[in-house]
C-alpha cells in the first residue's frame, strides 16, 4: 500500500511538471516563430508596396552623414541583410516576364520561375517555400511573387527550439530523481502511521482474545 502511494505521488507530480514545461515550452517556440513570420512579411509588405525593392532611406541626418533609420521603422541595415527575389508572371497566360535574383546568390532565373509555379499551383497568397516566405500580389494583368530569404532566422528557431526541449528534458530527468528521493521521506510519517495501526489492532486483538478464551473456558 505504501510503495503503490509512493509510485502515485510521484507519478502525479511528474505529470503536472510534464504538462507546465509542455506549455512554457510549446509558448516560448510559438512566440518565436511567430516573431519569424512577423517580421518577414513586415519586409515583404514593404518590397510589394514598392515593385520588389526597398525605399529609399529617410529620417534625421546624424552626424557624419548617417541616416538615423529608414521608412517603416526598420533598421536602416535591414535592406543590406536581406536576401530576396521576385518573379513577374502573365496572369493570363502564367508565363514568367520577368525573374529578378540580383539580390541573392543561392537562386538562379530558373529556379526561381520554379518556385513561383509552386506557389501559383498553392493559391496561397503567403507562406513558406522551403526556407523562402512569399508574398503574392496581383497587379492589373500581372502577379508579382516576391521571396525572402528565411533560412538563417529559421535555422535559429530549429536550435532555439532543439535546445529548450533537451534541456527541460535534463531538468525533467532531475526533478524525477529528486522527487522520488523526497518522496520517501514524505511517505515515511505515514508509513511509519500506518505500521502503529497495525500494530495497535494486532495487540488490541490479542488483549480482546485473551478473556475472551478465559470466558469461553469457565463456560
Amino acid at each position: 500500500m505504501i510503495k503503490k502511494l509512493q509510485a502515485k505521488l510521484v507519478l502525479l507530480s511528474m505529470a503536472a511538471l510534464l504538462m507546465i514545461l509542455t506549455l512554457v515550452i510549446a509558448g516560448i517556440n510559438i512566440v518565436n516563430y511567430r516573431g519569424v513570420v512577423q517580421d518577414a512579411d513586415k519586409i515583404l509588405d514593404i518590397l510589394s508596396e514598392n515593385q520588389g525593392s526597398f525605399p529609399e532611406m529617410k529620417g534625421e541626418q546624424r552626424p557624419g552623414g548617417q541616416k538615423r533609420s529608414m521608412v517603416f521603422g526598420m533598421s536602416p541595415e535591414v535592406p543590406y541583410e536581406s536576401r530576396y527575389f521576385s518573379v513577374v508572371i502573365d496572369g493570363g497566360t502564367g508565363d514568367v516576364i520577368q525573374a529578378e535574383t540580383s539580390r541573392i546568390v543561392s537562386i538562379d532565373s530558373e529556379k526561381a520561375a520554379e518556385y513561383a509555379g509552386a506557389v501559383l499551383d498553392g493559391g496561397k497568397e503567403r507562406g513558406f517555400a522551403d526556407a523562402f516566405r512569399f508574398r503574392l500580389c496581383e497587379e492589373e494583368e500581372k502577379i508579382n511573387v516576391i521571396f525572402l530569404d528565411c533560412g538563417r532566422k529559421l535555422d535559429a528557431f530549429r536550435k532555439f527550439l532543439f535546445a529548450s526541449v533537451g534541456i527541460s528534458l535534463i531538468g525533467y530527468a532531475a526533478v524525477l530523481v529528486l522527487v522520488v528521493i523526497f518522496s520517501n521521506r514524505i511517505i515515511r510519517p505515514i508509513a511509519e502511521s500506518y505500521e502503529k495501526q497495525k500494530r495497535f489492532i494486532t495487540d488490541a486483538g490479542h488483549e480482546i482474545k485473551t478473556p475472551l478464551t478465559i470466558i469461553h473456558a469457565d463456560d
